[in-house]
């Protein structure tokens, strides 16, 4: 049907900084520390002068390798985008804000493996999905909301829309939303001032939401069994190679571990001199001793080889039971006895790293066999499979901006509503620059917080420190605090019995931050001797007293 001449064909709408602040198609990201940042923004952005300021608060931060880079809201720092809304036509004037349905933006993830390629946090059937590709929607330039998606580029018939929809309910993408930011259109007289259509919206760089996938443990392929940053972390006898044993022949000892790991010239109870010569710092067992321990230890906490119930534990536990560990000859043996490397290390694990004084204490073997090439390939792929079981269990869901070497890009729309005939449609703006988020401990630029210490040379002021806060503590807690604290400081085990009941002690928060306080002063200082921090991490300046 041919259109008369009193119809207009729409005109496209072109978004992007506010011209005559910055050029370009993309949202212009400002750094506001101010408390009402927005209504000031709104302000400055209606005047000559007030622009010129607007420009100067732009998020200028930067990393050493000068990519952009935004804070959290707990550095007392906030990020806004602002964008214009344009009509692309001869004199490009400012789009009407009753032709727009709605706008909004979106933090992509951008992933730069094979090329740059965006990620947007998606949800889905109500489940959160996480970080996924964009172009499981349609790409960068589709509606980020599923119904819409769903719905658009209908032909009107309704038995033909009808089984379009449930086609497209079939596939597992199509009701992916992407989390959307919204943005408000400025009040009018803003608007009207500036001679603009303005959006702004605040850029998240903090979430709580946890997605419900099982995180990646080698997303980057780069630590499998057979690679050397795997190999190189094991302890020998994980990697396949011969590892003598110290105090072959003897019965296990919880204290060895305190002996072996602890710089002191004093014989730990319960170790003989025998054996405190041995591993003492100096002796000729101390060393073989530490590495044991970490075999333990990594076997215990980094590959969960001894109380996981999972395949992969069963599967690395069946590779050490092959493993035969030789004992020591004792007099009169002609017949050489071996234990299984599982069945001692298991043990040994219970003795040495839990330091479980009731639990059975196995004889120590001589060594640890270097084992065939295949069987050393197949404990490694053993071992690669349950620290990767390991991770998914301690990291089973990744957190939105959980990743401190991540980058992110904004991305601003506006949804057009239908007119002339034609349907609704969406119109981006361009990407921002990447940026990464600064981790929470780094400093913005942001003043300091400032908390008053109480003065105690000030007169009754003691009296005055009410207790206003209580701990409730239980009656082991209790009964290892008020023995005596020297044995304490030596960890001693407190005697047992004593106190069989809880207690709630009440104590002043005041008095409890200054002596945090002077704690921090003299730890700071000792450990200034190492990293030689303090220039960089404590500023004191003196300021007059206020008169009475």
């Amino acid at each position: 049907m041919a259109r008369t001449l009193t119809q207009q064909l729409p005109h496209d709408v072109a978004l992007g900084a506010p011209r005559g602040l910055v050029s370009g198609g993309a949202p212009l990201l400002l750094q506001r520390a101010d408390g009402d940042f927005i209504d000031a923004v709104l302000d400055e952005i209606t005047s000559v002068e007030g622009r010129a300021k607007l420009l100067a608060s732009r998020a200028a931060a930067r990393t050493q390798r000068q990519v952009l880079k935004l804070f959290q809201p707990i550095q007392r720092q906030h990020h806004l985008a602002v964008l214009e809304a344009w009509c692309d036509t001869p004199g490009t004037p400012r789009v009407d804000p009753a032709r727009v349905a709605s706008a909004g933006l979106v933090v992509r993830r951008v992933r730069r493996a094979g090329g740059a390629a965006e990620e947007g946090w998606m949800r889905s059937r109500g489940r959160l999905r996480g970080w996924l590709p964009v172009q499981r929607i349609g790409g960068a330039a589709r509606d980020p909301a599923s119904q819409l998606r769903l719905h658009s580029g209908q032909t009107g018939v309704a038995d033909i829309d009808h089984e379009l929809v449930q086609l497209a309910l079939q596939r597992e993408d199509t009701l992916l939303d992407e989390h959307v930011v919204p943005m408000f259109v400025a009040p009018p007289e803003v608007c009207k001032a500036a001679g603009k259509t303005l959006y702004y919206g605040l850029v998240p760089t903090v979430s709580g939401e946890l997605a419900e996938t099982a995180p990646v443990f080698d997303e980057a392929n780069t630590f499998g069994p057979e690679s050397a940053d795997f190999r190189n972390h094991l302890v020998q006898a994980l990697r396949g190679e011969a590892m003598d044993f110290p105090l072959d022949g003897e019965s296990l000892n919880p204290a060895w571990t305190e002996a072996a790991e602890l710089a002191t010239t004093v014989r730990p109870t319960g170790v003989s001199i025998d054996h405190w010569n041995q591993l003492r710092p100096g002796g000729g067992a101390r060393t073989g001793m530490q590495r044991l321990l970490r075999l333990l230890r990594q076997l215990d906490g980094e590959f969960n080889a001894f109380a996981g119930t999972s395949p992969a534990s069963q599967a690395l536990r069946q590779q050490l039971a092959a493993i035969a560990l030789p004992l020591k000859l004792r007099d009169g043996e002609t017949v050489a006895r071996t234990v299984s490397a599982e069945a001692f290390l298991r043990q040994a694990a219970q003795v040495l790293v839990q330091r479980d004084e009731q639990a059975a204490r196995p004889e120590m073997p001589t060594r640890w066999p270097a084992l065939p090439s295949h069987q050393a390939q197949a404990l490694r792929l053993a071992l690669s499979r349950a620290v990767a079981e390991r991770f998914a269990q301690l990291n089973p869901a990744p957190g939105r901006f959980d990743d401190p070497a991540a980058q992110y890009v904004v991305r601003a729309f506006v949804r057009l509503k239908p007119e002339c005939g034609c349907p609704a449609r969406i119109v981006w703006s361009e990407a921002t620059e990447p940026f990464v988020i600064a981790p929470w401990f780094e400093g913005s630029g942001a003043p300091p917080v400032r908390i008053s210490l109480p003065d105690i040379t000030e007169p009754g002021l003691l009296r005055s420190l009410k207790p206003n806060v209580s701990f409730t503590v239980p009656p082991a807690l209790q009964n290892l605090l008020s023995g005596n604290p020297k044995d304490l400081m030596e960890g001693k085990k407190p005697p047992d019995g004593g106190i069989t009941i809880g207690w709630i002690c009440s104590f002043s928060l005041p008095v409890i931050t200054l002596c945090a306080f002077i704690v921090l002063s003299i730890f700071l200082s000792l450990f200034d001797l190492i990293f030689k921090w303090m220039a960089f991490i404590k500023i004191c300046i003196p300021f007059p007293k206020k008169g009475e």
